[in-house]
């Protein structure tokens, strides 16, 4: 527009450069006319007065030069006149031309980037007045649009032409950021789906592993959608890690001490821990105790006498962290191969085992602290008791079992206990009157010494001794039937005749068909007990056989040590037996 304004400023200038040549022109003319008639009039003078000839010649020629030089500068100036004319018409046409030509094509303005909505672009170089718009000026997703733009009546494109042109506009992808982990997913056994910051279903698509069960790294991937892109500009698929955290890991036992014995060498504790970590375990002391593990299951051997610490360690999982130790105190109570050393408890262990011959011998001593009142007796001492036999007449009586009888002295000399020695109806008689009526099952020395004595043992050995299945007479009277031969139960009993002796004597000859020698008796030793209060001074001592065929005596081992008969309400000496099973 400044350049059409311009252009018409020089054809306003040229006009009146024009104009003002005319007039020089006209008034040229003007002046060579003039200079003719002048030159005409001093003809006429010269024809008239010839005499002046010379200086009218001269004056007409000066005239006629002057006259040529104005013609000459007329015709110039008119020339100049229509140069500029033209020059101004030129001038008028080409600020004409410059406001009627559009010289430039409209451009998109900036960039659209997608925002869901229609949206139309701003132009570059759009001017209403000389051009319209058309085509496609609006658009929503991503894509390149064409809008036309034609001029207006009047109007032409530097070409000359006048037809519409075609001019591309876009709708560029909206960025969107790459979407981040969220952490802190544990496993929870169920599939889990992953968790995004970012992560806009509406403006990307995911893929690859998004979804799991089980602890551990994943990568899951996600694609722009049609009218996104990511940062740095590009649309093809990111990979994003995520992870689902170790569970934190338990570990229970079953047990957490443990006692091992001749009975149980072996024992096992069950191990309850989450996941499938490893299960380790480990002993303080392997020269005390084993241990090894299988599955769940961790297995401890006895080794030797003592206490140790087993520690079960269970490692990191598949889905769950390592749990922290556990522990299970376990004691052992192997036998020594010294009687005395050893425990009531460890004793039955091992009888229960049916392994206590491999440590002890028949006649091996125990002393124990009596202390009660019994047949009379008030006693607080220790006693020894030695062992009879090992699963002594099994069948009948049972097996894995030792008997015992009472009692020696710390230096191994067989006692009785005994109490208003040799007296009647008192102390330690089989009846308090002088009768076997009912046999060893309804005597006085049964149902009253025996329960007595065994309540002034250590709780201990009580703890361990039980019933025991014995057979004797237990009807008595003059005579001599097997059917007189029945069982009782009890946890102190005396030694039958047979017992001791291996023969019968004065018992009923049932008996035997029940009972067996005892080994202490049969491999030879001393049948001869003395008194405990006076220990070198031998005693009768009772035996739990009626004598079959008299109706007051039961049998008793003599001072001797032989097989005899006395009356059942004499004080003599008390021996019992027990069985630890």
């Amino acid at each position: 527009m400044d350049k059409a304004r311009e252009a018409y400023n020089k054809a306003g200038s040229a006009q009146s450069t024009a104009n003002a040549a005319l007039e020089k022109a006209n008034a040229a003319d003007t002046t060579a006319n003039a200079a003719k008639t002048t030159a005409e009039a001093a003809m006429e003078k010269a024809t008239a007065n010839e005499t002046a000839i010379a200086e009218v010649s001269e004056t007409a020629t000066t005239a006629l030069n002057t006259a040529n030089t104005a013609n000459r500068e007329a015709s110039a100036a008119k020339t100049a006149a229509q140069n500029a004319q033209k020059a101004a018409e030129d001038a008028a046409k080409a600020v004409t031309d410059l406001n009627s030509t559009i010289n430039t094509v409209p451009t998109q303005n900036g960039t659209l980037y997608y925002t869901g909505a229609a949206q139309s672009p701003t132009w570059n170089g759009l001017d209403t007045s000389k051009v319209t718009l058309g085509g496609t000026t609006s658009g929503t997703n991503v894509g390149t649009y064409n809008a036309t733009v034609t001029p207006k009546e009047g109007f032409k494109w530097p070409d000359g032409t006048t037809t519409a042109k075609t001019i591309s506009w876009t709708i560029s992808r909206a960025v969107v950021s790459v979407p981040t982990a969220k952490g802190g997913q544990t496993y929870t056994g169920s599939e889990q789906a992953a968790q995004f910051n970012g992560y806009d279903s509406s403006k990307m698509t995911v893929g690859g592993t998004n979804k799991a069960t089980n602890a551990g790294n994943y990568s899951a991937s996600f694609t722009p959608g049609a009218n996104y892109q990511w940062p740095d500009g590009t649309t093809t698929a990111k990979t994003v890690s995520w992870s689902i955290g170790k569970a934190a890991g338990s570990l229970s036992l079953n047990k957490t001490s443990m006692i091992l014995n001749v009975s149980a060498l072996t024992g096992t504790i069950a191990v309850t821990r989450a996941g499938d970590g490893a299960i380790t375990a480990s002993s303080s002391n392997t020269s005390i105790a084993t241990v090894s593990v299988s599955g769940t299951t961790v297995t401890v051997t006895a080794k030797a006498k003592g206490n140790v610490t087993i520690t079960i360690n269970v490692a990191a999982g598949t889905n769950h962290t390592a749990p922290a130790s556990k522990t299970c105190a376990v004691t052992v109570t192997m036998p020594s191969t010294s009687l005395a050393d050893n425990t009531p408890e460890t004793i039955q262990a091992a009888a229960k085992a049916g392994t206590a011959s491999n440590y002890w011998s028949v006649g091996d001593k125990m002393g124990i602290a009596v202390n009660g009142s019994f047949g009379g007796l008030s006693y607080n001492s220790t006693v020894y008791a030695f062992i009879l036999g090992f699963n002594h007449n099994s069948s009948v009586e049972g097996g894995n079992s030792i008997h015992f009888q009472f009692g020696k002295t710390s230096n191994g000399t067989d006692i009785a206990f005994v109490q208003s020695y040799g007296s009647t109806g008192t102390g330690f008689c089989m009846n308090t009157s002088n009768t076997n009526s009912g046999g060893w099952n309804n005597s006085y020395m049964r149902k009253t010494i025996c329960p007595a004595f065994l309540s002034a043992l250590p709780t201990a050995w009580q703890n361990v001794i039980v019933a025991c299945t014995k057979y004797s007479d237990n009807t008595g009277g003059t005579s001599n039937p097997a059917s007189n031969v029945t069982a009782t139960s009890d946890k102190i009993w005396l030694l039958s005749e047979f017992e001791v002796h291996g023969t019968r004597s004065y018992a009923n000859t049932a008996e035997q068909n029940y009972q067996k020698q005892y080994d202490y008796y049969k491999n030879g030793n001393s049948k001869v007990k003395y008194q405990h209060s006076a220990t070198t001074s031998a005693c009768p001592w009772w035996l739990r056989s009626v004598y079959a065929g008299s109706t007051n005596v039961f049998c008793i081992v003599n001072a001797g040590g032989g097989a005899d008969d006395i009356n059942a309400y004499y004080s003599y000496g008390f021996a019992p037996g027990f069985k630890v099973a």
